[in-house]
């Protein structure tokens, strides 16, 4: 029998308005809609379903709603006076619970294959991670607010050396660091000595994951002098980056650290699960992280290794030389999807053409819809997906960029193609008007609520 679900759809991807009704089957400890809305995730392309709880979502608000359930997605079909389906569930994602717009996710799923990316994805809708027996049973407390503060642009700090450290390379002897999740400083110094983490917590999502080293008393490693050198010099590779705000518990917010952590009992290294180690040696793509130019960056690169370093070569010999301790070599993970869940997924995805009135009309009236965003984009049709700062959010091709800053109200839909509004900047071209697009010819418009959540993608033929 098939899945009532899958059903759906593939009736739903043909835009049927009919015959998606299931048989409920609701879990009482999350409680029963009142409404539900079935769509396609625009990221990962599988179904999902989205159901309203409480009697304060109006018809009017869960419309609104389901015209664009999630970031990404497109507009989802509304069914009333029921819930979700969940025979075969990977997970639910329980959004604003207790307010007046209380949600759930639920992420049909029947293998451990359906799992990838789930907790990542609720983490970018703000919400609290569930997930089922199949994807690990236990509730997986997210502390992301649902309420999550705009990305925040990163900037270059230019600091004096601690005491008792010697000058930097920065004008007048500073040490000079982005405060970016992206970021590293100088090798031998340590990243939270000279920039807050507090930006880095909101350029990309946070969850907390207890993980045990589990290393036996008796590893070799504890008495190889030739091992312990590189790890002291791979552990202070890491001490440099950004990565010791999220992975180390010193830094990490309160709800401990997310996932491997360097204080960790036995060997830190032991942490990474196998596909994290992986990835951290280059064995699987990680471009949809983004990575500065090492020559901005105090040397450290990503080009070659997931793990920011100063010398790529050896920081691979060292990851790989874990992985071939564990068994693998890098076959094993040729067919691995590349890291960054909905960032991965942003990069990959293929627009289709604009309906109804979306895109910029002849009289350069650009309309989008999914609500008010902060960063519009006209570009070229073939131009790439925009990806994430500092080196994805530009992409060859792009014609016009605006941006809002973080600490200013989001642009409402429409606005004028060339015009730029109170409270918004244009990011491209930097200070002169947008090339006229020309009549029949084909263009992309993409709009993105924030960084990594985009509410339009589609291409347009210009009037």
């Amino acid at each position: 029998m098939r899945h009532p679900l899958l059903l759906c759809l593939a009736l739903f991807t043909g835009f049927a308005a009919t015959a998606c009704k299931a048989p409920p089957e609701v879990d009482p400890n999350i409680g029963d809609a009142i409404a539900r809305c079935v769509y396609v995730n625009g990221f990962s392309k599988k179904l999902e379903c989205k159901e309203y709880l409480g009697s304060e979502w109006t018809t009017g608000a869960i419309e609104d709603n389901c015209a664009s359930p999630v970031p990404g997605s497109d507009a989802g079909l509304v069914e009333y006076d029921t819930s979700c389906d969940r025979s075969a569930v990977a997970g639910v994602c329980v959004i604003d619970e207790g307010t007046v717009e209380a949600a759930n996710i639920v992420f049909p799923g029947t293998t451990e294959d359906d799992c990838g990316g789930l907790q990542m994805g609720c983490n970018f809708a703000g919400g609290v991670y569930q997930p089922s027996e199949v994807c690990g049973g236990d509730a997986i407390d997210n502390p992301a607010p649902s309420d999550r503060e705009p990305f925040k642009a990163f900037e270059q700090i230019c600091v004096d050396p601690l005491p008792g450290e010697p000058a930097g390379n920065g004008p007048d002897g500073q040490v000079c660091t982005w405060d970016s999740i992206s970021a590293s400083t100088e090798e031998g110094r340590h990243f939270a000595d000279y920039v807050s983490c507090e930006p880095v917590y909101v350029q990309r999502p946070y969850w907390a994951a207890v993980v045990e080293a589990n290393t036996p008393d008796d590893d070799p490693r504890y008495d190889d002098a030739d091992w312990q050198t590189e790890n002291d010099w791979v552990t202070g590779q890491v001490e440099a980056s950004a990565c010791v705000c999220c992975h180390t518990t010193e830094f990490a917010p309160d709800a401990g650290a997310s996932g491997w952590f360097l204080e960790a009992d036995g060997l830190w290294i032991d942490t990474l699960d196998d596909d994290g180690l992986a990835m951290m040696a280059g064995w699987i793509d990680s471009t949809a992280f983004g990575a500065f130019p090492p020559e901005i960056n105090n040397g450290f690169a990503r080009e070659i290794t997931g793990m920011p370093s100063s010398d790529p070569t050896r920081m691979k010999a060292f990851l790989e030389g874990e992985l071939s301790r564990r068994g693998f070599d890098e076959s094993d993970f040729a067919a691995d999807p590349a890291f960054g869940g909905p960032l991965a997924d942003q990069l990959a995805y293929e627009p289709s053409r604009c309906s109804g009135d979306v895109g910029v009309a002849a009289d350069g009236t650009v309309t989008w819809t999914g609500g008010p965003a902060r960063y519009v984009y006209v570009m070229k049709a073939d131009a790439k997906n925009p990806g994430v700062p500092p080196n994805l959010d530009l992409p060859e091709g792009t014609l016009w960029r605006l941006d809002v800053a973080s600490t200013d109200e989001p642009v409402a839909s429409p606005l004028q193609y060339g015009v730029v509004p109170d409270g918004v900047s244009q990011s491209y071209p930097e200070a002169e008007a947008p090339e006229a697009l020309r009549k029949g010819f084909a263009y992309y418009l993409y709009v993105l609520q924030d960084i990594y959540a985009p509410v339009t993608r589609c291409t347009f033929v210009a009037e």
